[in-house]
């Protein structure tokens, strides 16, 4: 059994006027990292790795720091790309809608004009980077964890286990909160679903 935490980063300090895959941990989300270690403790983790986003980095490296792990910084494990600040909350969800739930026949989802102009990284090209990312990881000792973003979690999940809704999915994953796979498993389940 080669068991994978999956976790997603503890809440960051927003600013607009950066890029999102700038922003580094807030006050509460270094308190938020700290409780996850606790947490961790009884996992029995041999490998950490992360992103290399600084609100990734800082959850993995409170975790490290108390687990007594280093830290390995995978660039595949970065958030999946939307490449512009969205202010407006409805139009970002739209878009992740769009890019989590396809527009094939069956989801076709109707968006604005200026949210169909956007670009984002498709969640089957992201999710194919993370799974390159994960054969790195599988050449490592386990249990192993990573800690990446929401929606590259959710786009690799939705190779492993079935979901209804793969928006609403990525809606329910807590900041921080964690999930645990078992890579040796042919059942299409999550050990462990995602809880804060």
């Amino acid at each position: 059994m080669r068991l994978l935490y999956l976790i997603r980063h503890a809440t960051p300090t927003i600013r607009p006027e950066l890029p999102a895959r700038e922003w580094t941990l807030s006050e509460r989300g270094i308190q938020e990292a700290q409780v996850l270690a606790g947490t961790a403790e009884s996992w029995g983790l041999e490998a950490l790795y992360t992103s290399n986003e600084p609100k990734t980095r800082g959850t993995a490296l409170v975790m490290g720091d108390a687990l007594g792990l280093n830290v390995n910084v995978v660039d595949a494990f970065g958030e999946l790309r939307i490449p512009e600040w969205i202010s407006n909350a409805d139009e970002f969800n739209m878009l992740v809608r769009s890019v989590l739930e396809g527009t094939t026949p069956e989801r076709k989802i109707h968006l604005e004009p200026s949210i169909e102009q956007r670009t984002a990284e498709s969640a089957e090209a992201a999710a194919q980077r993370f799974t390159e990312g994960v054969s790195l990881v599988e050449a490592g000792a386990f249990p192993a964890a990573i800690v990446s973003h929401g929606r590259i979690l959710t786009s690799y999940l939705m190779l492993m286990i079935d979901m209804e809704s793969p928006f609403d999915f990525w809606r329910a994953i807590p900041m921080p909160g964690y999930a645990c796979i078992d890579l040796d498993s042919t059942r299409r389940e999550l050990v462990v679903p995602f809880t804060a």
